[in-house]
């Protein structure tokens, strides 16, 4: 049975076919949680949020729209664990306004996914191109300095985290800067 037709029977509350959805989403959902595994929330706490995206799309599904139901539920559950992962690094930046971002136009804005998920799926492709750029083209060391710059460290927090000097953890993320405009100029 199609995922669109479980989900129709799902919505009229079919509970066998739920059960089913839930067993094939619960990867992805777990995929996208895990790509977080730096940040102070828990893996279960952003399974759980993508998993409430999930829910959501199976109740804001329209098959008339002509977007496959897998796609939708994706960007549905990927906008559930990014609003948790923005919400807890708000919160845990909030003390620390007078920080200068990352740099002009922040890392933020090339995965800031917008509210409407039928608007999002051209965003969705965007930041699956952004994921396989920056594992082609970025080291294991600048993968690691990402992960903790977009976890809302400073420059010295990262290289003491890291174990590296601080002079390190600014060329590493130089190198990630030129590497992103270049994703940029690229897109």
């Amino acid at each position: 049975m199609s995922d669109e037709e479980l989900v129709k029977l799902a919505a009229q509350g079919d509970d066998r076919a739920m059960a089913e959805l839930i067993a094939r989403m619960e990867p992805l959902a777990k995929a996208k949680a895990d790509r977080f595994p730096s940040l102070p929330i828990g893996e279960d706490d952003l399974l759980q949020e993508g998993m409430l995206g999930f829910l959501n799309a199976v109740r804001t599904f329209r098959p008339e729209n002509g977007v496959p139901f897998r796609s939708y539920a994706a960007v549905c559950i990927q906008n559930s664990i990014f609003s948790a992962v923005r919400g807890q690094l708000t919160r845990k930046s909030e003390p620390n306004r007078h920080m200068v971002s990352f740099e002009e136009g922040t890392l933020q804005s090339l995965v800031d996914i917008q509210q409407n998920p039928l608007d999002e799926i051209a965003e969705f492709e965007r930041e699956m191109r952004l994921e396989a750029f920056i594992g082609e083209n970025l080291s294991q060391k600048e993968k690691e300095v990402l992960a903790q710059r977009l976890a809302g460290k400073s420059q010295s927090a990262i290289a003491l985290t890291l174990g590296i000097n601080s002079k390190s953890a600014d060329n590493a993320l130089q190198r990630i800067r030129r590497k992103l405009k270049k994703f940029q100029i690229e897109q």
